[in-house]
């Protein structure tokens, strides 16, 4: 079925995309521990890391909580073809 094939292929394309954000992902974390490595570290750097990771880790919870919605509906509309 051609329609299944396009599924198979945006799923495909879907998991290369997760696969990228796990990477940044561990980047950030080996970032975060050279960062916690430093000597000495300032208060300043202590407050900016702590900024960051407020900043970018709430918009991307948001982003990922919608995600999942979006794909446990999808899953939903799937089941009820079968």
């Amino acid at each position: 079925m051609r329609s299944v094939q396009n599924l198979l292929s945006e799923l495909a394309y879907l998991g290369r995309s997760i696969q990228y954000l796990e990477d940044v992902l561990t980047d950030i974390e080996e970032v975060g521990g050279r960062l916690g490595r430093r000597d000495p570290v300032t208060p300043l750097l202590e407050g900016m890391v702590e900024g960051e990771t407020i900043q970018w880790s709430s918009a991307m919870k948001g982003h990922l909580d919608a995600t999942t919605r979006v794909a446990e509906t999808w899953r939903s509309q799937m089941e009820a073809l079968e």
